[in-house]
């Protein structure tokens, strides 16, 4: 059998639809190949083909990730899909490695996903390297300490979308992770949400001070799950919560709270939350860590140097990186910081520490700090005294977080 390997065409769309909608377990329509006419254009996706037939294939959608005041060019890997006959052999490895090349090519300096298949990405160079917190808790049982003061939330519809850009740019400008959400994601990957196999709108309420500023919102869907002594089951999901203020934090989670025939309310937002502190029984609400991304530095020259360097002084020190599947990144760097840049250059001399391609990655973001990695032989140590260099060079202000799925 002759298999190629290549970019889709939009005659290949069809097919990309079985295959990927099976893959998850979904019936594949004509709405989801319109979808992806209007909103994937085939060069994002590469596919296998064998005898001219698509059996899986992997997309990547360019995006802006923020970090302290910079952005860089993030590949967002999804879906990675395969017929389950053709599953096994070896194709999902050439097609996601055929994708962090075409990354590269585009400038693309780091990648990431979401999935709960750690071990397969893993081996591929991805690493989890954002977090989350995750709450699940019923609203009848749960009660604020705090209240709000001085505002009121308003009902907001997908046309108000710049609205809410507004406020999103305000929190995120000097954050570690978020992306930089353009009007197509706004309305399509935000204010709308999947609900049992269907594309729904959001619901949308804003938190406006007593000045009539905007300062927060919460972005959240109602889902059926289920039912019981013939009443359904709800459940609240919410998508996005954003407040520039303690009033507007207050405020929306008061309004969220009105919500008390919802069976659950369920959410994951920034690792450094507090609400369960802020609720008068926090053993009432179930508190998780949740699963941000998983992130791949695809090219490490480039991404350092577009990282900003937010330590103390200058740092240097000399790592050999180690990747099998990206010849570009493995060897020895010697990574320099100061006056809030990174430099990364090849080097001949002998390396204070080693590690993976894979451990650079959350030490990039500061999802792992350098003396963790040590202590747990995430980073093996040549020269001990270079685990503080590392330490100054990853600082970060903020964990790294990102509300968007992709």
């Amino acid at each position: 059998m002759a298999t190629e390997f290549r970019d889709l065409t939009l005659d290949d769309y069809e097919q990309a639809a079985i295959v990927e909608q099976r893959a998850f377990y979904n019936r594949p329509d004509q709405e989801f190949v319109e979808r992806m006419r209007q909103f994937y254009p085939p060069e994002w996706t590469v596919g296998a083909f064998i005898d001219g037939k698509l059996v899986a294939d992997t997309r990547t959608i360019p995006m802006m990730r923020r970090f302290h005041g910079t952005s860089t060019a993030f590949g967002a890997v999804g879906p990675v899909a395969c017929a389950a006959p053709y599953r096994r052999r070896g194709l999902v490895a050439k097609l996601l490695v055929l994708a962090l090349e075409r990354m590269r090519e585009r400038g693309q300096w780091l990648s990431g996903l979401h999935t709960p298949h750690d071990a397969l990405y893993q081996r591929y160079g991805w690493e989890r390297a954002e977090g989350k917190k995750s709450y699940a808790f019923a609203p009848k049982d749960v009660h604020l300490r705090i209240r709000s003061s001085g505002g009121q939330t308003e009902p907001s519809g997908s046309e108000e979308w710049q609205r809410l850009d507004r406020i999103f740019r305000e929190k995120t400008r000097d954050a570690n992770g978020p992306f930089v959400r353009a009007e197509v994601w706004w309305t399509n990957a935000v204010l709308k949400a999947w609900d049992n196999g269907k594309l729904v709108d959001a619901d949308t309420v804003v938190w406006v001070d007593e000045n009539g500023n905007d300062q927060g919102y919460a972005v959240y869907v109602n889902r059926s799950v289920g039912s019981a002594g013939g009443w359904s089951r709800q459940q609240v999901w919410i998508r996005d919560f954003q407040a520039l203020t303690s009033d507007a934090y207050l405020g929306l989670w008061e309004h969220m709270l009105t919500h008390d025939l919802a069976e659950t309310i369920e959410t994951e937002l920034h690792p450094y939350d507090m609400f369960r502190e802020l609720c008068d029984n926090p053993h009432k609400v179930k508190t998780e860590v949740g699963m941000g991304a998983m992130v791949r530095i695809v090219d490490v020259e480039n991404a350092l140097a577009r990282r900003p360097y937010v330590g103390q002084g200058s740092a240097a020190f000399t790592a050999r990186i180690e990747d099998q599947h990206l010849p570009w990144n493995d060897g020895t760097w010697r990574i320099e910081a100061s006056n809030g840049h990174l430099h990364a250059e090849r080097t001949q001399a002998t390396p204070d520490v080693e590690m993976s391609v894979n451990t650079l990655a959350p030490l990039y973001t500061g999802h792992m700090r350098a003396d963790v990695a040590a202590n747990t032989g995430f980073v093996r140590v040549v020269r001990p005294d270079a685990i503080a260099e590392m330490m100054q060079v990853f600082a970060v202000k903020d964990a790294p977080y990102s509300p968007d799925y992709y």
